[in-house]
Formats: C-alpha cells, sequence, structure tokens
C-alpha cells in the first residue's frame, strides 16, 4: 500500500508514517498545494497512492479544498469511485459541518478525530481493504 499524508503539523505526519510505517510506504506533504503536486505526479506513474490522509484544518488550501481537487483529478483521469484513492480525514474537531462535509462533498471514506488512535487507523484501513 502507498499512502500519502497531508498536515501542515509535522509532528503529526511523523506519527502518521511511524504508525502506518509496518504496513505502507508513505510520503507525505505540509500543505495542501505540496500534497496536490505529489497526488498528482503519483497518478502519472505507475504506483499511485491507495490512501490519502488528509487534515481538515491547514492554513491556505484546507483539506477539504485538497480533497474537492484530488476527486477532480481522479474524474477528469477517467477514475471510478471504486479506483479512487481512500480517504481518511484527519481533524483536532470532530463537529458535524466538517464531517457532513467530509462524506458529503468530499467523498472522504473515513474521518478520525486527534489524535488518531493507531489501532483504530489500522482497523480503517483493513476496513478498506487496503491491508491484511
Amino acid at each position: 500500500m502507498r499512502a500519502l499524508i497531508i498536515d501542515d503539523d509535522p509532528v503529526n505526519r511523523l506519527y502518521l508514517q511511524e504508525v502506518l510505517s509496518p504496513y505502507a510506504e508513505t510520503a507525505s506533504a505540509d500543505s495542501g498545494e505540496s500534497g496536490l503536486d505529489l497526488f498528482r505526479k503519483s497518478m502519472n506513474s505507475t504506483s499511485a497512492f491507495d490512501a490519502v490522509l488528509l487534515d481538515v484544518q491547514m492554513p491556505g488550501m484546507d483539506g477539504h479544498q485538497t480533497l474537492r481537487k484530488i476527486r477532480g483529478m481522479e474524474r477528469d483521469a477517467g477514475l471510478t469511485p471504486a479506483e479512487e484513492a481512500t480517504v481518511l480525514m484527519v481533524s483536532g474537531s470532530g463537529g458535524s459541518q466538517d464531517i457532513k462535509r467530509a462524506f458529503f462533498q468530499g467523498g472522504a471514506l473515513s474521518y478520525l478525530t486527534k489524535p488518531v488512535d493507531p489501532e483504530q487507523l489500522i482497523d480503517e484501513l483493513r476496513k478498506f481493504g487496503l491491508i491484511g
């Protein structure tokens, strides 16, 4: 599995990389813009990202805006919903508006609150068939 972590907090990025290290090859970005660049490059290669862990609250382009652009790139590439990356939103806030927006407007498949419980993250990835 290949996973992209997009989070403006370096501690969160390192923590998520450590949790995922036994299961995935990871790349990380410190902003929505740089995350989109990595995602775009992976789509143009033979090793696209299977999962994206995306922080909701970031300066500049937030997680919701980043997710809409990711889904737009996937649609433009002709991917079906089954072929899209599994996006897990990660937030310090569990606000219902953010959760609704992530699922219904962005097409996220999961919403985890910080601090992310490692077992919960791994269970979510198993649920979506990304790890055994």
